[in-house]
């Protein structure tokens, strides 16, 4: 004889997880840009601030007994412990594995003038920003 009961925390458990997936499946999420003349359709989108300088970065090789440090333009700054450095897809770089390399970027300083966010830039990007400014 079969319980009535047995399978009713197996379903509640079933139920659960398809109703807390709706509100999910059903946000619609804008993760490309909309196609804009010369720019490739699916690029991601970029958004740098207006106000974000151009510089040649190139960050110190990580040691143990100093902190972090970045050139811009040869000007040393320090780096902030939220450090953010975007790629040309917007994916997140490891400030380690971008060390030593010299890369054209915009960023962002913080209040005490450390480095906080860096975007690298193509040469496009770079040509059009000094065609700009």
């Amino acid at each position: 004889m079969s319980k009535p009961y047995s399978r009713a925390p197996r379903l509640a458990c079933i139920a659960v997880l398809l109703l807390s997936a709706i509100p999910a499946l059903a946000q619609e999420v804008q993760t490309t840009a909309p196609p804009v003349p010369g720019q490739m359709p699916g690029a991601p989108v970029r958004v740098i601030p207006a106000d974000a300088p151009l510089a040649r970065m190139e960050l110190a090789p990580p040691s143990a007994t100093e902190p972090m440090r970045a050139r811009l333009d040869g000007k040393t700054v320090g780096v902030a412990p939220g450090l953010r450095i975007f790629s040309t897809d917007t994916v997140l770089l490891n400030a380690g594995a971008v060390a030593g390399r010299k890369l054209n970027v915009r960023y962002k300083l913080d209040l005490y003038g450390q480095l906080l966010t860096a975007w690298v830039l193509t040469d496009a990007e770079v040509k059009a920003w000094k065609a700009a400014h």
